[in-house]
């Protein structure tokens, strides 16, 4: 039984009736991430249902504190794509805190703390990614020219594709005298090698790429994600104030 994994007819078709996509190793790290998001949005629950137990006995202050630091966890852990009912349960006890006025400043902190938490999971799309071993199994024939053949590095995870786009980029502005043809196909560098290759050379070549990326997005990249989630939180508290300045107003009409 603990060796089961549960897969949907395409996955089945993929592993074992068409090209063999997926291998043996990357369902079980799939069967073991997936066991570790149920436990994540357990806890995630239970926290938000504590804080809103603490709420007759303890501070305000103490209150957004502690909310604060439980959704700015589960924005590292859960998102609206993977978890959409963990999320809204998420946003759903900032806005019951913020009606209450449990956190000071009421709605108008909830906005900027819930960009704080979208901060968070901007970031969050975009973990270090590393070389885990070269694939043995994958060695084969390549057309580019008579001795060549592909050589395919395995990485520990799928990148997004910002981040195959920055290591595209890295690998064109590289300096290496064997460069060959590379490319990102799902979890693996894919790069052409001949046979009388240095593949060690290889190797450290496609490690450095790899660092250099991971460094260009945490630094470039999370920058970026910092002055477009001010620009958007300013944006949204304009808005708040300019609809509670209007509602104030409104109350003097006399109609």
């Amino acid at each position: 039984m603990e060796n089961l994994i549960v897969l949907c007819p395409n996955c089945h078709q993929h592993r074992y009736h068409r090209s063999g996509e997926f291998t043996r190793d990357q369902l079980r790290l799939y069967r073991q991430r997936l066991k570790e998001q149920n436990e994540v949005e357990k806890r995630v629950l239970q926290n938000l249902e504590e804080i809103r137990q603490l709420v007759p006995t303890t501070s305000p202050e103490d209150i957004e504190q502690k909310l604060r630091v439980e959704l700015q966890e589960a924005a590292t852990l859960v998102s609206p794509e993977k978890s959409p009912g963990i999320y809204a349960t998420v946003q759903q006890t900032s806005e019951w805190l913020a009606e209450r006025d449990l956190i000071r400043g009421g709605a108008r902190r909830a906005i900027e703390i819930e960009w704080e938490v979208r901060k968070e999971q901007e970031k969050r799309k975009y973990p270090e990614v590393k070389i885990q071993r070269v694939d043995d199994s994958a060695f084969r024939k390549a057309p580019n020219f008579p001795r060549s053949y592909y050589i395919e590095f395995v990485l520990d995870r799928v990148p997004n594709s910002d981040w195959v786009d920055v290591f595209m980029a890295e690998w064109k502005m590289s300096i290496y005298n064997m460069k060959r043809e590379t490319h990102i196909q799902r979890d693996r560098i894919v790069m052409v090698a001949a046979d009388s290759d240095n593949l060690q050379g290889h190797a450290d070549f496609a490690k450095r790429l790899v660092e250099d990326t991971n460094k260009r997005i945490h630094t470039l990249g999370f920058q970026r994600i910092d002055q477009w989630c001010e620009q958007e939180k300013r944006a949204a508290l304009q808005q708040f104030d300019a609809i509670q300045s209007m509602k104030a107003r409104s109350k003097g009409i006399k109609l």
